[in-house]
């Protein structure tokens, strides 16, 4: 059988087995250090053979260190040893108007970071002139790679949107891209393999794998900017729904009232706490308005209201997902208690084990760990996401 028949079928292909293998390799190396092939052999239950030839390969691919061990007795042995450190991948995290990017070497660790305007010559942003702002962002962080001997293996891009799983970006208002294939153009122009994944999405992975949510394999983070959404990750998984939209809970109708808008107007629940949590018209932040609510009457009003939305957007994850952890990321206002007091305070009593609530531990870094996480994972082969 072919190998695309097998995948049609919804088998694991040659080219799955061997990212499998690799894969587990490497977390195996990552977990125990330096390790002989018979260690390598109990600690992944593969065979002799295939650890020899998988471990060829990474070697020679600059991925694993071969070190000579002559503390035993007789014949000296060999020891394999990852290189996280010698290789890097390129991080990018897109906005409205500037893509923050950094090299991560596969040990995790940021090693550099860089920032590009996603504005035209004349200081304009369209769909275009953001493209091309991210491809330049990450040609120059290829070649700073490059110069300081890490060579970048590939490109993750972490924007606002659907990400279908083509890597083509839907619904991204910010960016003013609907329907644009935007892995298949990066990897045109990089000549590496590129990962696209929803901002929200990289955040909850940054947070699960290396911030607040470690330890947990059922979370959902709420991440506030501009808007408002969320990732879930599920039984130790990242989970994007049938059309790669779950987590789109800007789209929560949250008072009957909504069917007497115009459609096509915003998501109910984002347009609410877009309308109620901005300080003022240019604010960025969806949260702002907590940060006032000692003003005056109709600011404590307002972000009484705002934390009302706010409560229900975490009792629908909680009651729907019985995830232990709500991670509250992005955005968020300076007194983080009186956000986090306040959900607990309405919802306590209201639904049935009610989740923790934890604040993002990674800061504006959140989702360029996250996307570097995922793009970490395709380098290496892993398939556990997909």
């Amino acid at each position: 059988m072919s190998g695309e028949r097998a995948a049609s079928r919804g088998t694991a292909t040659n080219a799955d087995v061997t990212r499998i293998n690799r894969t587990a390799i490497l977390d195996a190396l990552q977990n125990g250090g330096a390790l002989t092939r018979a260690e390598l052999i109990e600690a992944t239950g593969l065979a002799s053979a295939t650890v020899h030839r998988l471990c060829a390969r990474m070697v020679a691919d600059g991925l694993l260190a071969v070190e000579r061990d002559a503390s035993g007795i007789g014949r000296p042995t060999h020891r394999y040893r990852p290189l996280g450190e010698a290789r890097t991948v390129v991080a990018i995290d897109v906005t409205t108007a500037v893509a923050r990017g950094a090299l991560i070497d596969l040990n995790g660790d940021i090693r550099h970071e860089d920032r590009a305007s996603l504005r035209d010559a004349a200081g304009l942003l369209s769909a275009s002139s953001r493209l091309e702002g991210i491809g330049v962002l990450a040609d120059r962080l290829i070649r700073t790679a490059a110069e300081l001997g890490t060579p970048a293996q590939g490109v993750g891009l972490s924007v606002p949107g659907v990400v279908d799983a083509d890597g083509a970006v839907s619904d991204s208002v910010e960016l003013e891209w609907n329907g644009v294939a935007v892995r298949d153009l990066i990897q045109a122009r990089t000549g590496l393999g590129v990962v696209v994944e929803n901002d929200a999405n990289a955040v909850t992975i940054g947070e699960w794998t290396r911030g607040a949510g470690q330890g947990t394999g059922d979370l959902a983070a709420l991440v506030f900017g501009v808007g408002v959404g969320a990732g879930i990750v599920s039984g130790d998984r990242l989970l994007r729904g049938a059309f790669a939209a779950a987590g789109e809970i800007g789209y929560l109708i949250t008072d009957p009232t909504a069917f007497e808008k115009p459609r096509r107007t915003g998501g109910d629940l984002e347009t609410r706490v877009l309308s109620l949590g901005a300080a003022d018209v240019d604010d960025a932040s969806s949260m702002a308005v907590l940060d006032t609510a000692d003003a005056g009457a109709e600011a404590s009003e307002r972000a009484e209201r705002l934390l009302d939305h706010i409560a229900m957007s975490v009792a629908a994850l909680a009651v729907i997902l019985d995830c232990r952890v709500v991670i509250l990321a992005g955005r968020l206002p300076r007194r983080t208690d009186l956000l986090v007091d306040g959900i607990n305070e309405r919802l306590t009593g209201r639904i049935p084990r009610p989740p923790a609530l934890v604040v993002g531990a990674l800061g504006e870094d959140a989702a360029l760990v996250g996307i570097g996480q995922l793009t970490i994972d395709h380098v290496k082969g892993a398939v556990y996401l997909a």
